[in-house]
This record gives C-alpha cells, sequence and structure tokens, in this order.
C-alpha cells in the first residue's frame, strides 16, 4: 500500500470521526496558509486521484468562485476562455480543462484559496482524495497524526 492509500486510509478512519465543522475550519484555514503556487501543485496533483464526482464539484466550484468575483477576474467562462479552456470542460469534470483553469487561478489567489475552501467543505467525501500534502496539512491542523492511523 502506497503512502497516498494509507494515507487516504487514515483520513477515512480519522475524519469520519472529526466534526465536520472543524474539518471545515481546518481545510480553509489550511488553503489560506498555503501560497498559491502550493496550493495549485496539491489541487493540480489531486486531479489524478479524484473520482469524477469530485472532479465535476471542484470544476463547477472553480468556475462559480470565478463567477462570483465577476468584478475582480470576469465571469466563470471567461476565466475559463483565458485559461485555454471551456466552460464546458471545466464544469464537466474534464482534468485538463480543470488543470488550465487552476493554473490561471493562481495569479488571482483570493480566487483560488475560496475555491479550494468551499469545494472541500461542499465535498467532504472527496478529502480523502486530495494530494497526501494538502490531505495531511489539513489533517494537523486538526491534531490528527496520519502515522499514528491503523493500517492494513
Amino acid at each position: 500500500m502506497s503512502f497516498f492509500d494509507n494515507l487516504a486510509k487514515a483520513a477515512s478512519q480519522l475524519l469520519g470521526d472529526a466534526n465536520p465543522q472543524d474539518v471545515a475550519q481546518a481545510a480553509s484555514d489550511h488553503t489560506a496558509s498555503l501560497d498559491p503556487s502550493e496550493l495549485a501543485g496539491h489541487l493540480q496533483q489531486s486531479l489524478g486521484t479524484m473520482d469524477q464526482s469530485s472532479l465535476t464539484g471542484l470544476g463547477q466550484q472553480l468556475l462559480q468562485t470565478f463567477t462570483n468575483h465577476g468584478a475582480y477576474s470576469g465571469d466563470g467562462a471567461q476565466a475559463a476562455e483565458a485559461a485555454g479552456t471551456s466552460a464546458d470542460a471545466v464544469a464537466s469534470g474534464s482534468p485538463e480543462g480543470i488543470s488550465a483553469l487552476i493554473d490561471y487561478a493562481k495569479s488571482n489567489p483570493q480566487i483560488l484559496q475560496t475555491a479550494a475552501s468551499a469545494f472541500m467543505q461542499r465535498n467532504p467525501q472527496a478529502l480523502e482524495q486530495l494530494a497526501p500534502g494538502l490531505l495531511s496539512g489539513i489533517m494537523g491542523r486538526l491534531g490528527i497524526n496520519p502515522s499514528a492511523a491503523p493500517s492494513q
């Protein structure tokens, strides 16, 4: 079993017992503390381990966050176009489309952090699919040591 598999299993076992509000706050705090390039890298890495439902949720959250911050950077469709993809590709969970929009969002750290935090709050089942660095940071903010989880 890989480190990621062990970490995901630990997250599933340990976060399942955590208060959902505490998990949401830890995710928000951790994403806000990361450098935008580091957060983007973690999200990019997560694309390879997310199921289709999570990919779709992340894509739609990115588009919605760009739209909600319209005065700052245009709407989601304009942001997707500027990123070299389409809103349809991002909204349908295309890893390539989402990746392009994440790259574009690096120049808009507030949008990237807001979208990542909102995605994690709205999709708690996706937490165990996150990149190890992102997941372990969230677990650390909850005072959970991933290596203390039982492994099998």
